[in-house]
């Protein structure tokens, strides 16, 4: 089931599931639940926030993280990092809200870790969530757990069909190194899937603004 079909049906208090991306599921009810996103050992994996709990920082949503685990996110020019010992995250306790991508490395001794991510969307039925992006790159998800590919466009959406202007570029992580495609003449050259709770890279010739719609 595509995410916008689980979020409509949760309106009508009706469960779902449907898969984030690999080895991942996402539960809902009423905009309220939790996303799964599994974590393959010793390697980096890129993540975004896909609900809000809250709090939205590191220690928050990553609490259930084994020692060892580092994180990174994009502070515009590169990389901020922290990474857990003792149970807890040491400093900095990143800020992670809805829509922030971010690099996740546990240890080689944890096998498959299974995040998840609890909260509430950011938008209920009939509003729409804006999310301001800056001119250069940007490391991002979708604040609303659609998936779907780059051309999607309206309602229930990813939205980046609409929203980003011709010469951006996007960036995928693919696990040792991304995959990238460009919007020219109103059309993503490659039309990527995105899943949901998956990060990946936005790089914008003119700051706009990523609206999406949940109906």
């Amino acid at each position: 089931m595509r995410t916008k079909n689980l979020l409509l049906s949760a309106a009508a208090l009706v469960a779902g599931a449907l898969s984030a991306h690999a080895q991942s599921n996402v539960y809902s009810v009423n905009v309220v639940g939790y996303v799964n996103a599994a974590i393959p050992a010793n390697q980096f994996t890129l993540l975004a926030n896909p609900l809000n709990d809250g709090t939205n920082t590191v220690a928050s949503i990553g609490a259930a993280l084994p020692n060892k685990t580092t994180v990174q996110v994009w502070n515009g020019s590169g990389f901020t990092g922290t990474s857990k010992a003792g149970g807890v995250w040491g400093n900095p306790n990143l800020p992670i809200p809805p829509g922030t991508g971010f690099f996740v490395q546990t240890p080689s001794t944890a096998g498959i870790v299974t995040n998840t991510f609890v909260g509430s969307v950011v938008a209920g039925f009939g509003q729409t969530n804006t999310l301001a992006l800056p001119s250069g790159f940007s490391l991002v998800g979708s604040p609303i757990p659609f998936a779907g590919t780059l051309n999607d466009a309206g309602p229930n959406t990813l939205n980046l069909g609409n929203t980003l202007p011709n010469k951006s570029t996007i960036q995928v992580w693919n696990g040792t190194g991304y995959t990238g495609t460009s919007k020219a003449g109103g059309t993503w050259g490659v039309n990527l899937s995105l899943g949901v709770a998956q990060g990946f890279f936005i790089n914008t010739p003119v700051a706009t603004n990523w609206s999406q719609t949940l109906q």
